[in-house]
């Protein structure tokens, strides 16, 4: 089985952290995965564009050029079988756009709670 994973977060830090994260908890499922990189809404939304196979998303929702929630509905919109989680400090002030994500993903990310969370996210068992 093979998975296509888009990680979207400003800070480089966030990133290489939930690739290695995905990349380690695959390798435990013996699932192949390939882990893309967005700094921005424009980024993201040309990887989208170029690329609609993704089976999920992590997108960070305060970029410095906008909202995770553009990306959110441009990704719907390109193909409605990804799976989208929100990252954020703060959850509560995105509850209004719970019908773009399939979960939220609370900023610090911790360890076993961002686990759990991405197995629920891809439906694995």
């Amino acid at each position: 089985m093979n998975k296509k994973i888009l990680v979207v977060d400003d800070v480089n830090f966030n990133i290489e952290f939930e690739s290695k994260l995905i990349k380690t908890l695959m390798q435990e499922y013996k699932i192949t995965v390939e882990v893309h990189e967005a700094h921005t809404v424009e980024e993201a939304l040309k990887r989208i564009a170029d690329d609609s196979t993704y089976d999920a998303m992590i997108i960070d929702m305060n970029l410095p050029d906008g909202s995770g929630v553009e990306i959110a509905k441009a990704a719907r919109k390109k193909n409605d079988k990804t799976r989208l989680a929100a990252l954020t400090i703060y959850p509560n002030e995105y509850e209004k756009e719970r019908p773009y994500f399939d979960l939220f993903l609370k900023k610090p990310i911790m360890l076993d709670s961002f686990k759990q969370n991405f197995i629920r996210l891809l439906q694995l068992p």
